[in-house]
């Protein structure tokens, strides 16, 4: 039964089309067959004929003929052009409703929205199991949360096909609910061929439902089920990022812990006083490190947990090989900004910048910009080529060109910036979208400045929910 509405429909609508075109094709025809004509008979009546009356009768015909020509050729583009601007219009007020996916609220909102531009007294949305809201008369004995005991509408959850239903006077369970009205349409609402809930429109008899009413049951269906399919895939990819990120925050890398607890431990007897700062360091850095990466954080805190790091760096090569200078604004410090963008650029400048034997210099900067924030990381250190600087962004399984595997200053295996580089600017896509950025300066044998642009507010994730609660 549903596809018979849908293609009957579509056929209806392509038929007018047709008719309206052939109509205008023949009116053109006409037109140029009738206008000479007329023009030929007006010369020849005031020549022939001094009398004005054939004169005032041709005219007339062909103003008669341009209101024709209006007619034919811009009335249904009107009408066309105004029922586009209003099925645009509704559909844009339903996705304000529904992009979040069908609550209860969601649905109350379409439902009002739908119900005026169908001849049904009543309407409700069902997620299969139990009514998300309805609308109109004798909605109050069909209230949210009300179990789902209608037959027909557990039929078209299970056979996902649209339904028109007429009652049984004798069936007292379903005459319970809407009970004046004694016909409707249940259409499935569907996501990846799974049947997500219903929309249901109730008429107070059978004769009130026609094609028009089917094909607007169908299309308001087939308008929210895409709604509701966008709002998934995007909620799917969010929880992918996010299992990402969790991946990506997990791998502890065992060369830099293994490194770190001998240095610590080598300084117990000789500084107990500095292992036992070196440890509080080294556990609250591992705690902030494990802690939830899904929340936005402070650019302070980020910065305590950068500094934290520089710390047992320094305590493994020493404060004359390694030197950090910060230079924080003020107004930026409460800036919220995505946790773990700062420490791995740090790592960075340890891995991968510092020379055997002279010191590096690292500079932390950040400044508030006419469209957001900066945070700058440069160094000293020995840079990087052009070549190195085109696969920066590439995934880390990618294969790096001439770049050998080799164990790093901290101790750590080489991998190039990839892992980093590509973490940190997944965490900025994350919470600040694809316009936020990071942007790379380097130059052999000088040294390399890495800007990290967050644009605009913030985006944090809210939980994440089922398409229909």
């Amino acid at each position: 039964m549903d596809n018979q509405p849908r293609v009957f429909h579509k056929s209806a609508s392509r038929n007018m089309t047709r008719t309206l075109r052939n109509a205008q094709r023949v009116a053109t025809i006409l037109l140029g067959l009738c206008v000479p004509f007329l023009l030929i008979l007006l010369v020849w009546d005031l020549m022939a004929n001094p009398s004005p009356v054939p004169a005032v009768v041709t005219i007339a015909g062909l103003v008669m003929l341009c209101f024709f020509f209006s007619y034919v050729f811009v009335v249904p583009d009107d009408l066309t052009s105004s029922a586009t601007d209003r099925t645009l219009s509704i559909a844009s007020k339903i996705f304000v409703h529904t992009r979040k996916g069908m609550t209860p609220d969601a649905a109350m909102g379409a439902c009002q929205i739908i119900l005026p531009e169908t001849l049904a007294s009543a309407m409700c949305i069902t997620d299969g199991k139990q009514v998300l809201a309805s609308w109109g008369e004798g909605c109050e004995r069909y209230p949210t949360g009300q179990p789902v005991v209608l037959d027909t509408t557990l039929n078209v959850v299970s056979s996902k096909v649209m339904s028109v239903f007429s009652r049984d006077a004798n069936d007292t369970r379903e005459r319970e609910f809407f009970p004046r009205l004694r016909a409707g349409i249940v259409a499935p609402l569907t996501v990846r061929d799974r049947c997500v809930g219903t929309l249901e429109l109730y008429y107070p008899r059978f004769s009130n439902i026609d094609m028009r009413q089917t094909a607007l049951a169908t299309g308001f269906a087939d308008l929210i089920s895409t709604q509701l399919a966008s709002f998934e895939l995007e909620r799917q990819s969010e929880v992918s990022a996010r299992v990402e990120l969790r991946a990506l925050q997990s791998q502890v890398d065992p060369h830099f812990l293994f490194n770190t607890i001998g240095t610590i431990v080598s300084l117990v007897r000789t500084e107990p006083e500095k292992a036992r700062s070196l440890l509080i360091d080294f556990s609250n850095y591992y705690r902030q490190t494990l802690s939830d990466s899904e929340s936005l954080t402070t650019l302070e805190r980020e910065v305590e947990q950068g500094i934290r790091y520089i710390n047992l760096m320094q305590a493994r090569y020493g404060e004359g090989r390694l030197k950090v200078e910060t230079r924080i604004d003020p107004d930026t410090v409460e800036c919220k900004v995505p946790p773990f963008i700062l420490q791995p650029l740090l790592e960075n400048c340890v891995k991968h910048a510092m020379r055997e034997v002279e010191p590096l210099s690292i500079f932390v900067l950040s400044r508030t910009t006419a469209r957001g924030l900066e945070i700058v990381v440069a160094d000293d250190g020995i840079g990087m080529s052009e070549k190195v600087q085109q696969h920066l962004f590439d995934p880390p399984e990618a294969p790096r060109p001439d770049e050998p595997e080799t164990v790093t200053a901290d101790g750590s295996i080489k991998r190039g910036c990839g892992l980093a580089l590509c973490n940190v600017l997944m965490r900025i896509h994350f919470f600040f979208g694809e316009e936020s950025g990071i942007k790379v300066e380097s130059k052999e044998g000088e040294g390399t400045a890495i800007t990290v642009a967050l644009i605009g507010e913030p985006h944090e994730p809210a939980p994440a929910q089922s398409l229909l609660p």
